[in-house]
């Protein structure tokens, strides 16, 4: 995955004004608190995004790795002769796939 360019560290600054403003609710009418959630809005959204494609990234390899270990279903092709019907003697017997776990 391309690593985008923004400032870290101002994302960190947003994550930590926003929850500052969440516990104390008279920080939101603050002029520098709101200039400063204006200006690293931008870095935070960035590393937001990253950071959950990055976690999105690593389930799937997780999901790949689990489906490589588990069991593959087994499955045969069958096909039966036609029993003597005209649409039958068109198009052939009954053919189908079955699971191999129950034979009959």
């Amino acid at each position: 995955m391309k690593k985008t360019n923004y400032n870290f560290w101002l994302a960190i600054c947003y994550e930590i004004t926003k929850a500052l403003t969440e516990r104390f609710k008279g920080l939101r009418h603050n002029k520098i608190v709101r200039i400063i959630l204006i200006y690293c809005k931008h870095d935070w959204v960035l590393w937001r995004i990253e950071s959950a494609l990055a976690d999105v990234d690593r389930q799937i390899e997780q999901l790949h790795k689990d489906w490589e270990r588990a069991e593959k279903p087994k499955s045969e092709y069958y096909e039966l002769p036609p029993d003597g019907s005209k649409a039958q003697q068109l198009l052939g017997g009954e053919m189908g796939i079955r699971s191999t776990h129950l034979k009959e």
